[in-house]
């Protein structure tokens, strides 16, 4: 074979040889990335929630469940037929006053506004559930406020926030006190709050930590 020839050959041959290679790690390699596409997020998505126990997510869930159907259009409708079209939040506050009694008998205990309304009886869960739903059945902005115990994550006590003058007020309708944050730190589970006592305001489809507005520190 003719030298050159030859030569040429071989480059063309080391040229094949190299293009397989090139052409074999890339394969690996876009293997190795659909893999890991399918695979990582289903990994990546259990770790957001591995650092949170299992009864918190229950305790959110619950909320936001109980906050989805105040937020619905069938609830608004049932407890807007209840209300004074000019009822404000105030009036809204005092309105439930007439509406319910307090007791601390759980047989019967809803938690859905308008089965609350018919039994007429409530702890501070219904208390706040009713008044939470008349706010939003009026076009207010309005939220259920909970204190739980981080050790088991169920409830201390029950609230409402309403979105009044341009910032989040504390309601505290079973109780009849309104924008008193501070009042809770005097309770027994109240010395706990920041520590082992930690509180979530709850709306349709979020929820927040607001523990640091019932502190010490709260301004």
């Amino acid at each position: 074979m003719n030298p050159v020839r030859k030569v040429r050959a071989t480059r063309r041959h080391r040229q094949t040889r190299t293009w397989i290679v090139i052409v074999f790690v890339l394969l690996i390699a876009a293997t190795l990335l659909t893999v890991a596409y399918f695979w990582y997020p289903k990994n990546e998505a259990g770790n957001n929630t591995s650092n949170e126990p299992a009864a918190f997510k229950d305790f959110t869930d619950h909320y936001m469940g109980i906050m989805q159907n105040l937020n619905s259009t069938q609830t608004k409708a049932k407890i807007a037929s209840q209300l004074n079209p000019s009822y404000n939040q105030t009036d809204l506050f005092s309105w439930e006053q007439t509406k319910l009694t307090f007791t601390q008998d759980t047989t019967g205990w809803f938690e859905d506004p308008t089965q609350i309304l018919n039994s007429g009886k409530g702890i501070c869960v219904q208390w706040s559930i009713v008044y939470v739903s008349a706010c939003l059945a009026s076009g207010y902005q309005s939220r259920l406020v909970v204190a739980t115990d981080t050790a088991n994550w169920n409830f201390i006590h029950v609230w409402a926030e309403d979105y009044f003058n341009g910032k989040w007020v504390h309601v505290d309708p079973s109780d009849k006190v309104w924008n008193n944050p501070l009042r809770y730190q005097s309770w027994d589970w109240g010395r706990g709050i920041g520590a082992d006592v930690k509180i979530y305001a709850f709306e349709d489809g979020s929820f927040e930590e607001v523990t640091s507005n019932y502190g010490s520190d709260s301004s």
